[in-house]
């Protein structure tokens, strides 16, 4: 694999993991203009466990209080368990007839379109009362992790429609974010162990260079998306990435 390649996939993986434009669009995208080639499973392994690295580097604060089980931690320790339970479950019985039925082009450019609408008006919801990180209840965790398993189907964003989520649970954006992120941990993980173990029973276990390399471009693309994604989001709300899904759905629409 060239470097060029390895450079691009690391772009694709650091930046959109995150951001709530949808990467299964990307890809198509991506493979379509640039004619990029499957890079294996390996490689997918290294990238995602770059950005794993990233966001729990990031978060580590909140990580060390979820660890020690204090008064804050015991609400990220709910979120981040009760709140990853049902995404494996409904991917262990929908993903077939996902995979089947909605991974054509005009699937994931109608979901791309119809997640960036439901996102604004999320966003655009007035707030009577905000609810605070520390008031998380049991219900409305359910509820986010509900949502997440929506992800599942191509086209939609993972950390976008948990974001969308949480606005509707009326969550500030940075506390939004937070959420999606905090979730993304088990996600990733999960995605890292599941090809990992597809890796394995195909008994081509082999470390690379461009393992390394590709998951240092992860980690560094990831670190910077997450910084500036949280320290921007107030002054430009989400109204770019919308409108970046809106363009990116019609594109995807001229494929067909």
């Amino acid at each position: 694999m060239d470097l060029i390649h390895i450079f691009i996939l690391s772009i694709i993986q650091g930046i959109i993991e995150f951001l709530p434009i949808s990467s299964q669009s990307h890809l198509i995208l991506t493979s379509y203009l640039l004619g990029l080639k499957d890079q294996g499973l390996g490689f997918d392994i290294a990238l995602h466990f770059g950005s794993l690295i990233a966001i729990l580097i990031y978060y580590r604060k909140e990580i060390r209080s979820l660890l020690s089980l204090n008064d804050e931690g015991v609400n990220y320790f709910k979120l981040v368990i009760v709140g990853s339970i049902p995404l494996p479950i409904v991917g262990l019985l929908f993903i077939d007839i996902v995979s089947q039925n909605m991974r054509s082009v005009s699937s994931i450019a109608s979901m791309t379109i119809l997640f960036a609408v439901i996102l604004y008006l999320a966003d655009l919801k007035k707030k009577e009362v905000v609810t605070k990180f520390a008031n998380i209840s049991i219900y409305t965790i359910v509820f986010i992790g509900l949502m997440q398993t929506l992800a599942i189907m191509p086209g939609v964003s993972r950390s976008g429609i948990v974001i969308t989520a949480a606005l509707l649970a009326n969550f500030s954006r940075e506390d939004s974010i937070k959420i999606a992120f905090l979730l993304s941990i088990p996600a990733i993980f999960m995605a890292t162990v599941y090809q990992s173990v597809q890796l394995y029973e195909v008994g081509n276990i082999e470390i690379l260079n461009e393992h390394f390399f590709g998951m240092m471009l992860s980690f560094i693309f990831s670190y910077i998306t997450i910084h500036l994604f949280i320290s921007t989001i107030n002054k430009i709300s989400f109204t770019p990435y919308i409108i970046y899904r809106l363009i990116l759905g019609v594109i995807l629409i001229g494929f067909i």
